[in-house]
C-alpha cells in the first residue's frame, strides 16, 4: 500500500472517528440536559417539607444527579471549554441538596441553572434550522405516538395501562419543544418511552411542537408572533416561561396562539398567479420595468420550483408556460398591450391547469423513486464525463498530486452538496434570480475550460506530441497552482449539477412527506450502483485505446459538453434576468442538448462551435504543413 493510500484511509478514518465522536457528545450533552430538567420538575414528588413522600421517586432523583455529574466527567476530554469544567461544583452541590431533602424550590433553581449554562455554551443545537410543520407533526403523531398517549395527549393511549410509570399527559406537563426534543430523540431508560432517532432533525422538530400544541387546541386563531419573540426563544421555553416573556412585552397574543402558529408556506404556483396578477396590474398602469420584474418573479419564484414535478406528468405543458412567460416579459418589453394581454390569458389558463395536475398527481414511493433517480443519473452523467476524461489524460503523466486534486475537487463538491441538503431551506430562500446566477456562472467557467481542454486534446492526439509534451512540459503541470485550478475545476463541475440536485429533491421531500426520503435514499443507492457501473466500463473501455485515439474521442466529447453548458449557462442567465430573450418560434427544445428556442442562447452556441471549428481547422493546417517540411527534407 502506497504512502496516498495509507493518507487516504487515514483521512477516513479520522473523519469517521470525528463524526462518532461528535455524535457522542451530543447524545451525552442532550441527556445531561434532560435530566437536570427532570429533577428541577419531578423532585416535588420525591420530597415535601424535607421528607421523602415517594421513596422510588427520591431513589430516581439521586441516581439522575448521580448521572449528571459522570456524564459531565465523561464529556470533560472532548469539550475544551473552562465553563464546562467549572459545572462540576454546582453538579456536586445539586447531588448533595437532593441527599440532604432540601425543598424544591431550591433544587429546582440549582438544576435550572445548570442546564442554561450548558445551554449558553452553544455547543449544542436547541434551534430547529426551519419553523416546525405542525401538520407534519400532527402526521409523526399519529403513526407513532397515539397508542401510548391517546388521540387529543391525555396520556390515554390503548397501550397506557400497561406502562409504569404511565405516559406523559401532554396537557399538565410542563415541557419546552427542547426537552420534548431530547425525550423524543433519546427516550427514557427503564421507562415505556423508546428512542424515535430513526426520525429526521426535520420531523423531530415537528413532532415536539405539535405536542407542545395538544393543551392549547382550542386556541388555533392565527396572529403575527411579535417581532422580539424569535425561535430560538420559543424552542427552549416552557409555557409559564414563555407566558411570563408575552406579560413582559405587553404582547395581545397568547401562549396558545404562539404553540399554534405556523408561518404561510404558500404554493409555487400560488406564488407564480399572484406576481403575474401584480406584473399585469403594474403594466397597466404603465409601469413597465416593475411589471417585468414581477412577471421574472412569477417564474422563479414559482413555476421554476415545481417545473421539474410538473414535467414528469405534463411536459407540453411545462414548455408551453415557459414559452408563454418568455413571451409575456418580451411584449412588456416592448410596450406590446396586445401581446401582453394574451400571453397573459394564456398564462393564467396554464397555471391553472398545472395547479390540477399536480393536485391530482399521485406522489407515491414509485414516482418520487423515478423522479428522484431520474434527476440523480442525469445531472451526475454530465459531470462524471468530464471528470472521468480528466482523470484518464492524467494517467499516462503519472502525477499523483494532480490526480489527488482532481479527486479532492469532486469529493470536496458532493460532500458540500450533502451538507447544503440539511440547509435547503435557506437555499430556497435564495431569491430565484441568485439560484440561476449560481448556475449559470458555473456552466460559463466550465465552458471556457472545456474548450481549453478540448483543443488541447485535439493538438496533442497525436503520438508524437503527446511524447514532446510528456518530456517538456510535465514540470509545468506539477506546479501548485496547476495544482488548485484542477481542484476548482473538479469542484464548479460537480456542484453545480449537486446545487440542482439538492433543490429538485426538496421539492420532492415536500411533496409527500411520509414516503419521501425512504424513496430518495433508495434512488441515491440505485444511482451509485449505476454509476459506478458506468465508471468500470468508461474507464475498462478507454484503458485499451491508445492514448492518441483516445485523446481525439475525448476532445470530440469536450466539445460537445462544451456547446451543451453555453446553451444551459444562457439560459440560466436568461432566466435571472440578466439577457435578454428573442424567442425563435420554430426552434426546438432539447433540454438533454442545451438547446433553447431563443436567438441568444442559439448564438452563443454556435459561436463555441465556431471557436472549436477554427481551432481544428489550424491544428490540421499545422499538421499538414509539418508534413509538406518533412516530405521536402527527404527530397
Amino acid at each position: 500500500m502506497n504512502k496516498y493510500r495509507v493518507f487516504f484511509f487515514f483521512v477516513i478514518f479520522i473523519s469517521i472517528n470525528t463524526f462518532s465522536q461528535n455524535t457522542a457528545n451530543d447524545t451525552d450533552l442532550r441527556t445531561l440536559v434532560t435530566l437536570l430538567d427532570y429533577i428541577s420538575k419531578d423532585y416535588p414528588v420525591a420530597v415535601e417539607n424535607g421528607e421523602i413522600i415517594n421513596e422510588f421517586e427520591f431513589a430516581e432523583m439521586s441516581e439522575f444527579a448521580k448521572k449528571s455529574i459522570a456524564l459531565q466527567q465523561d464529556l470533560l476530554p472532548t469539550i475544551n471549554n473552562t465553563r464546562f469544567e467549572k459545572l462540576d461544583e454546582p453538579l456536586r452541590e445539586l447531588q448533595q441538596a437532593v441527599a440532604d431533602k432540601k425543598n424544591p424550590e431550591a433544587i429546582s433553581t440549582i438544576a435550572l441553572n445548570i442546564k442554561n449554562k450548558i445551554l449558553d455554551l452553544g455547543i449544542l443545537k436547541i434551534t430547529p434550522n426551519r419553523y416546525p410543520s405542525l401538520k407534519n407533526g400532527a402526521t409523526l403523531y399519529q403513526n407513532n405516538c397515539v397508542s401510548c398517549h391517546g388521540g387529543k395527549g391525555y396520556g390515554n393511549g390503548a397501550l397506557a395501562g400497561n406502562l409504569n410509570p404511565a405516559p406523559t399527559n401532554f396537557h399538565e406537563a410542563q415541557l419546552s419543544p427542547l426537552q420534548a426534543y431530547n425525550v423524543i430523540k433519546l427516550g427514557i431508560e427503564g421507562t415505556g418511552m423508546a428512542s424515535y432517532n430513526r426520525l429526521t432533525e426535520e420531523e423531530l422538530w415537528d413532532l415536539s411542537f405539535y405536542v407542545l400544541s395538544l393543551k392549547h387546541n382550542e386556541e388555533i386563531s392565527r396572529a403575527p408572533l411579535p417581532s422580539n419573540l424569535h425561535l430560538d426563544s420559543i424552542s427552549k421555553w416552557n409555557d409559564e416561561e414563555l407566558q411570563h416573556f408575552l406579560n413582559k412585552s405587553f404582547s395581545n397574543i397568547t401562549v396558545g396562539q404562539v404553540r399554534n402558529y405556523e408561518p404561510e408556506r404558500p404554493e409555487p404556483l400560488n406564488v407564480a398567479m399572484t406576481n403575474l396578477d401584480l406584473s399585469y396590474q403594474e403594466f397597466q398602469k404603465g409601469n413597465n420595468k416593475i411589471a417585468e420584474k414581477y412577471a421574472l418573479t412569477s417564474y422563479l419564484e414559482g413555476v421554476e420550483l415545481v417545473e421539474n414535478i410538473l414535467g414528469a406528468s405534463a411536459p407540453s405543458l411545462v414548455r408551453g408556460i415557459e414559452r408563454d412567460m418568455i413571451a409575456y416579459r418580451k411584449a412588456l418589453q416592448n410596450n406590446n398591450k396586445i401581446g401582453a394581454e394574451n400571453y397573459y390569458n394564456a398564462l393564467k389558463e396554464k397555471i391553472t391547469s398545472a395547479k390540477t395536475v399536480l393536485a391530482e398527481k399521485d406522489y407515491s414511493f414509485a414516482f418520487i423513486y423515478g423522479a428522484a433517480l431520474s434527476i440523480l443519473i442525469r445531472e451526475a452523467l454530465e459531470a462524471l464525463l468530464i471528470i472521468l476524461i480528466i482523470l484518464r489524460v492524467l494517467r499516462p503523466m503519472k502525477i499523483k498530486r494532480a490526480v489527488i486534486a482532481v479527486h479532492s475537487g469532486w469529493i470536496f463538491a458532493v460532500l458540500t452538496g450533502v451538507v447544503s441538503w440539511f440547509f435547503v431551506d435557506k437555499l430556497i430562500n435564495l431569491s430565484g434570480a441568485s439560484r440561476e446566477l449560481m448556475e449559470g456562472v458555473g456552466a460559463i467557467l466550465a465552458v471556457l475550460v472545456l474548450l481549453f481542454a478540448g483543443i488541447w486534446l485535439h493538438s496533442h492526439s497525436e503520438i508524437s506530441k503527446w511524447k514532446h509534451f510528456i518530456k517538456n512540459k510535465i514540470n509545468r503541470i506539477s506546479e501548485t497552482g496547476n495544482m488548485i485550478g484542477l481542484l476548482i475545476f473538479s469542484f464548479i463541475v460537480v456542484f453545480r449539477e449537486a446545487f440542482e440536485v439538492v433543490l429538485f429533491l426538496s421539492s420532492l421531500k415536500l411533496s409527500n412527506p411520509d414516503v419521501a426520503n425512504s424513496a430518495i435514499n433508495w434512488a441515491l443507492l440505485t444511482s451509485v450502483i449505476i454509476i459506478a457501473i458506468i465508471t468500470i466500463v468508461f474507464l475498462k473501455f478507454t484503458k485499451e485505446l491508445p492514448v492518441g485515439k483516445f485523446f481525439k474521442l475525448a476532445s470530440y466529447m469536450v466539445a460537445a459538453l462544451a456547446i451543451v453548458l453555453t446553451g444551459k449557462g444562457i439560459m440560466a442567465f436568461q432566466e435571472a434576468g440578466y439577457i435578454p430573450i428573442s424567442p425563435i418560434d420554430f426552434a426546438p427544445r432539447i433540454e438533454l442538448l442545451g438547446i433553447y428556442p431563443n436567438l441568444q442562447s442559439i448564438l452563443a452556441q454556435l459561436l463555441v462551435l465556431g471557436i472549436i471549428v477554427f481551432f481544428q481547422w489550424r491544428n490540421l493546417n499545422q499538421k499538414a504543413d509539418k508534413s509538406s517540411q518533412e516530405l521536402v527534407t527527404e527530397e
